[in-house]
């Protein structure tokens, strides 16, 4: 398993590499060029959802939470859960879903319903702002996947 010092780009590649797949074997079956999320260090972060990073590790016959070499004891949390816990913070803070989305900095009334959506339509950065808006920590989402 990479090591969790080993960045995410390097982490994709060797676990690529464990695979037993080049890059262009990784690339068609995942449907996306791998070297640029190999050689651009936020690529995968910034440009692709929890889906698409879901999707990327069955090729590489490997667990999300070890892409992002999670350790974490907290329980996982569905999309679901993500959903109800957003419209828990609107009501607390007494402000509109359109609202929120300021804070977040991205459009969650386009991707809560279903749920589901929240983990497709979102960037694993964007999912990362708006656990931080939460008070929770992403790697809970990653678990679920």
């Amino acid at each position: 398993m990479p090591e969790a010092t080993t960045s995410i780009s390097r982490r994709f590649r060797e676990l690529r590499e464990r695979a037993g797949l080049s890059e262009n074997e990784a690339g068609q079956q995942i449907g996306v060029s791998v070297w640029d999320i190999e050689a651009i260090e936020d690529e995968l972060t910034s440009c692709y959802s929890p889906v698409q990073v879901r999707k990327f590790c069955h090729v590489l016959s490997a667990r999300p939470r070890e892409l992002f070499h999670i350790t974490t004891t907290e329980p996982a949390l569905s999309a679901a859960e993500l959903a109800s816990l957003i419209r828990a913070e609107c009501h607390k803070r007494g402000v509109t879903l359109e609202q929120f989305e300021d804070a977040v900095g991205w459009y969650l009334s386009r991707c809560i319903d279903p749920p589901e959506r929240l983990l497709e339509d979102m960037s694993m950065d964007g999912l990362q702002w708006l656990c931080r808006e939460l008070g929770i920590h992403w790697h809970r989402l990653i678990l679920s996947l």
